[in-house]
C-alpha cells in the first residue's frame, strides 16, 4: 500500500498543506524523527491532522508545532509514516514536487522538504547564531556589557539570556554542570546588554578550588521556549580589556577573573580564595589524643573541625565523607581535642586513603588548616585507629595545609566463594572460561546471579508490563534475558535467593545510559539492547533522564542510590558488597599492536569524571563496601576483544588482574 504526494503549498497562516493520493485507507499519519545526542532516543512523534476522500487526501502540518518538538540547536530531519505499524509506510512521491524554503520571520529556523529516496522529509534548520561581546566592564560590584548579534533578527521579537555554565574540568570545554542563567530582555537592533551584581553569583559554582565558567547567551523566540545557545566571542578591539580580576568577600572567599580563551570566547576563573583564612597556632600529640589550636584571619561563628576523605575525580578530587569534632572557644583561643580511639571510627576509612582538615562556620565555606613553617610534624608517627583495621599519620598536604593519611594491613584465608553481579562486562566478564578472560576462574568463585545493564533507578521503581519481547526478532535470545529482568525489578529477590557470599556491582549503566521512565512509577533502563531493537520506538513513555544534563541526572540519581543502599544491606552486610570503580579507557591497541587514541576522547573523559562521581557518592553511603580500584592501572582496550573493542573492553591483563584482586578481597 502507497500513499504519493503530488503537491505542497504554503498557507498564510504559517501552514503546509500537502495534496496526495493513495491506495488504501488512512487512519493516522505522525510526522517522527529520533533524536541522536549521546545516543539515540526513542522517536519523537507528533500526530499531524488530514482529511481522505476516497483515493485522495490532504495534510496540514504547523511549523509552530514543528518548531516546538524540534531540537533548539541541530538540524532535524521528520518523516512522515502513515497508520503507524512497523515497518512503516511513508507518505513518498514518484517524481518532483516544487517547493521553496521557508523562513518566517519571527522564527529561528528555516524549514525545508527534501526527498531523499522518494521519501517526503521536512528539514528543520536552526538559524545559525553568532554573537559577540562588544562592551565589557568587571568591577568589584557588577559585571556589565554589551553583545551584538552578528545575525540579521527583526526588532523586539527575540529574548535573550546569559548563561554562566561552570566546566566539568577545565579541559572539558564541551561539557558543563552547574550553571546560572541571567535574563537579558529582549533584543533591539541586534543588542542586548547585561549587568550582573557580584554578589548574586552563585555558590554552587565554587565546586573545585578553580573553576572555569564559560558565557553563553541563549535567544529564544515567541514560538517556542526552547533557545538556541551560542558562545560569546571577543571583538578584536576589545580583547585586551577583557582579562580583569575582583575579589569577592565574604561569604563567598573567591576571586573571579575574566579571560579570553583559545579559541576567542569569553570564559572566567571562579577560584576559592580561603587558603590561609585558618592558620594552624599549636599541635600536640601523644598516645591518647590530638590538641589542636587556631589563629583565625576573621570571625567566625559556631565552628567545627571537618575532617574530609579525598575521593578521585578524574585528575582532581572531592569531599563527600568526613567526620565533625566541636571547636571549643575561649578567650584568646581556639581548640580541639581529638580521641585517638575515636580518630576515623565505624565504617568510614578505606586503604590509603588521604583526609584534610578544615574550619567550618556558619554561613561560610569550608576552609583549610595553613600549618605555618614553624610546627614541626616530622615527629608525627602512625598510630592505630579503629580496633587497629586502619594506621593514620598527620602530614602537610601539596598545599601546607593539615592533612592525614592511613593504611591498612592484610590478612589472607582461602575458600570457595559465591559472587553476585549487578553491572556490566566490566564486572561480568572476569567470569568467564575462555582463554582472554580466565579459564581457572571457577576454582574459586561460583556466579550465583547477575543483573546486566540495569541502572540503580530501573530497580528501584515498579515493573514494566505488557510487553512480548519474542515479537522482536532484532533482539537475540541472550540480550532478551537482560532486557526481561529489567522491566521485571526482580533484583532483589533474586539477590536474596542467591544466597551470595558477596555482591559486585559496577555503576556503568547509571554512568552512561539513559533513563525512560514509562509512567510516574516505573522506569527502564535504555540499555544498547534496547537502543539497537524497534522496542525503542514501541514505548510508550512520559520523560527521558539522560546524560546530556549530567548535574540533573546526579540529583534525581542519589535519591534512588540512597533507597538502593537501604535495601540491599537488608539482604547483604555492607562488607561484602564490592565496588567496581570501572572506568572508560582512551586508547587501544590496533589489529597491528600499535597503541591508537579512540577519535572522542573528551567525551570519553568526561563520562570518566562522571563515574568518579557517582562512585564517591555510593562509597560516602556505604562506606563499609570493598573497592577494586585499577584506576592507577595502564590498561588500555584491545582490537582482539572477544566481543569487539570498545572503550568499555580492556586487555586479557585487566580480567585476569581484577580477578586476582577480587581473591584478595575475599579471601582476607
Amino acid at each position: 500500500m502507497k500513499f504519493y504526494i503530488t503537491e505542497i503549498q504554503l498557507t498564510a497562516s504559517k501552514t503546509w498543506e500537502i495534496s496526495g493520493f493513495s491506495d488504501g485507507k488512512i487512519n493516522s499519519i505522525q510526522a517522527y524523527y529520533n533524536e541522536i545526542r549521546e545516543y539515540k532516543h526513542p522517536e519523537q512523534k507528533l500526530n499531524i491532522p488530514f482529511t481522505q476522500q476516497k483515493n485522495s487526501f490532504k495534510v496540514v502540518i504547523s511549523t509552530d508545532e514543528i518548531a516546538k518538538f524540534s531540537q533548539p540547536d541541530l538540524e532535524v530531519a521528520w518523516k512522515f509514516k502513515v497508520n503507524g505499524d512497523f515497518p512503516y509506510t511513508h507518505l513518498i512521491t514518484d517524481g518532483p514536487i516544487i517547493n521553496k524554503p521557508f523562513y518566517p520571520d519571527n522564527s529561528l529556523y528555516e524549514y525545508d522538504f527534501e526527498f531523499p529516496e522518494g521519501i517526503l522529509t521536512l528539514v528543520s534548520k536552526p538559524r545559525k547564531l553568532i554573537a559577540s561581546i562588544e562592551s565589557f566592564s568587571l568591577s568589584e560590584n557588577i559585571l556589565s556589557g554589551s553583545i551584538q548579534i552578528n545575525s540579521l533578527l527583526p526588532d523586539e521579537v527575540f529574548s535573550a539570556k546569559l548563561h554562566l555554565k561552570r566546566r566539568s574540568t577545565p579541559s572539558f570545554y564541551l561539557f558543563h554542570e552547574q550553571q546560572q542563567s541571567f535574563n537579558l530582555g529582549i533584543i533591539k537592533d541586534n543588542k542586548v546588554s547585561f549587568s550582573i551584581l557580584i554578589s548574586d553569583l552563585s555558590s554552587d559554582f565554587l565546586v573545585d578550588d578553580t573553576n572555569i565558567l564559560d558565557a553563553i547567551i541563549d535567544i529564544s523566540s515567541p514560538e517556542t521556549n526552547k533557545g538556541i545557545p551560542a558562545f560569546l566571542s571577543i571583538d578584536a578591539d576589545i580583547k585586551t580589556s577583557i582579562p580583569r580580576e575582583v575579589e569577592v568577600g565574604s561569604p563567598l572567599f573567591a576571586t573571579l577573573r575574566s579571560y579570553v580563551t583559545g579559541s576567542n570566547r569569553l570564559s572566567f576563573y571562579f577560584k576559592k580564595n580561603i587558603q590561609g583564612l585558618v592558620k594552624l597556632s599549636q599541635l600536640q600529640e601523644n598516645r591518647k589524643e590530638i590538641t589542636l589550636q587556631f589563629k583565625f584571619e576573621n570571625k567566625f561563628s559556631e565552628s567545627q573541625i571537618v575532617l574530609k576523605q579525598q575521593d578521585k575525580k578524574s585528575g582532581i578530587f572531592e569531599y563527600n565523607v568526613e567526620q565533625i569534632w566541636p571547636l571549643k572557644k575561649s578567650l584568646s583561643k581556639h581548640s580541639v581535642r581529638i580521641n585517638k580511639k575515636d580518630f576515623l571510627s565505624g565504617p568510614i576509612n578505606k586503604t590509603e586513603a588521604t583526609w584534610d582538615f578544615f574550619i567550618r562556620s556558619k554561613n561560610t565555606p569550608d576552609l583549610p588548616i595553613l600549618v605555618p613553617n614553624e610546627i614541626n610534624l616530622d615527629s608525627s608517627d602512625f598510630f592505630s585507629i579503629n580496633d587497629n583495621k586502619f594506621r593514620a599519620q598527620l602530614s602537610r598536604n601539596s598545599l601546607n595545609n593539615l592533612s592525614c593519611n592511613t593504611i591498612v594491613a592484610p590478612k589472607t584465608k582461602s575458600d570457595l566463594t559465591k559472587i553476585a553481579i549487578m553491572g556490566s562486562c566490566f564486572s561480568r566478564n572476569a567470569f568467564n572460561s575462555s582463554s582472554y578472560f580466565n579459564p581457572d576462574y571457577k576454582a574459586f568463585f561460583e556466579c550465583s546471579f547477575t543483573q546486566f545493564h540495569s541502572s540503580i533507578i530501573s530497580v528501584m521503581t515498579e515493573p514494566a508490563s505488557g510487553y512480548d519481547f519474542k515479537k522482536y526478532t532484532d533482539i537475540i535470545p541472550k540480550e532478551r534475558i537482560t532486557v526481561e529482568e529489567d522491566f521485571k525489578k526482580e533484583f532483589f529477590t533474586n539477590l536474596k535467593n542467591s544466597n551470595s557470599d558477596y555482591l559486585i556491582i559496577d555503576l556503568y549503566p547509571d554512568v552512561i545510559r539513559p533513563v525512560i521512565w514509562l509512567n510516574n512509577k516505573t522506569a527502564i533502563t535504555l540499555s544498547y539492547v534496547v537502543e539497537n531493537s524497534q522496542l525503542l520506538n514501541d514505548l510508550s513513555y512520559k520523560r527521558i533522564l539522560d546524560h546530556i544534563n549530567n548535574e540533573e541526572f546526579f540529583n534525581e540519581w542519589k535519591c534512588y542510590a540512597d533507597q538502593f543502599i537501604t535495601k540491599l544491606t537488608e539482604i547483604i552486610p555492607a562488607d561484602k558488597v564490592i565496588l567496581n570503580l570501572g572506568g572508560f579507557t582512551t586508547s587501544y591497541y590496533n589489529e597491528h599492536g600499535k597503541i591508537v587514541s579512540y577519535q572522542n576522547k573528551m567525551a570519553i573523559e568526561k563520562n570518566n569524571y562522571f563515574w568518579n562521581r557517582l562512585n564517591n557518592y555510593f562509597l560516602a553511603k556505604l562506606p563499609e563496601a570493598q573497592v577494586i580500584d585499577f584506576s592507577n592501572k595502564p590498561y588500555i582496550g584491545d582490537f582482539n576483544y572477544p566481543y569487539g573493542h570498545s572503550f568499555s573492553h580492556f586487555e586479557s591483563t585487566y580480567y585476569k588482574d581484577f580477578l586476582k584482586e577480587l581473591i584478595y578481597i575475599t579471601k582476607s
